[in-house]
């Protein structure tokens, strides 16, 4: 089941109990199904991987605290750490590619983000236009990446499966 941009703002609604005006002013926590909330997304800062998003232990960090605004029938993911002027964006090619990190905003497709219901209530997939609907935002498990953030094809996976809390 696909839910609609619209009832996607409504979703939220309910789930914070927020009128639409205040949810922009509100940051959010984004975690997977598999790691759990004490698991949450959170950005690098510093290092070879600075500003690329992964997942990290809770705490009481910036970086863990996302911004999800409307932007036309899209969303931009930002955080309170690096402000509303650094976007969550997909690497195109390289050492990284699909890999996502915070990049300046702009008239990117890669920063603009879809949150779609997966019929397991509370959980969203997040996909971007730049991929489109059969990548999904997911978890690396193993390796040198080991926990970083990466648009992979979509499947039954429990790491491509969002909370906003």
């Amino acid at each position: 089941m696909k839910m609609t941009l619209a009832g996607f703002s409504v979703a939220v609604t309910m789930l914070f109990g927020l009128a639409p005006a205040a949810q922009a002013q509100e940051f959010h926590s984004l975690s997977t199904q598999w790691k759990g909330a004490g698991m949450p997304l959170d950005i690098f800062n510093g290092g070879d991987t600075n500003n690329y998003a992964h997942l990290a232990k809770k705490g009481n960090f910036s970086g863990q605290m996302w911004k999800i605004t409307k932007d036309g029938s899209w969303y931009r993911l930002t955080t309170q750490f690096r402000g509303n002027k650094m976007c969550l964006d997909v690497d195109n090619g390289g050492d990284l590619n699909n890999f996502v990190s915070l990049t300046p905003c702009g008239d990117f497709s890669g920063q603009s983000w879809k949150l779609s219901e997966t019929g397991e209530k509370g959980w969203y997939r997040l996909t971007t236009q730049f991929r489109g609907d059969k990548m999904c935002l997911d978890i690396v498990n193993g390796g040198a990446q080991d926990g970083m953030a990466h648009l992979v094809a979509c499947g039954n996976y429990s790491g491509q499966l969002w909370r906003i809390d």
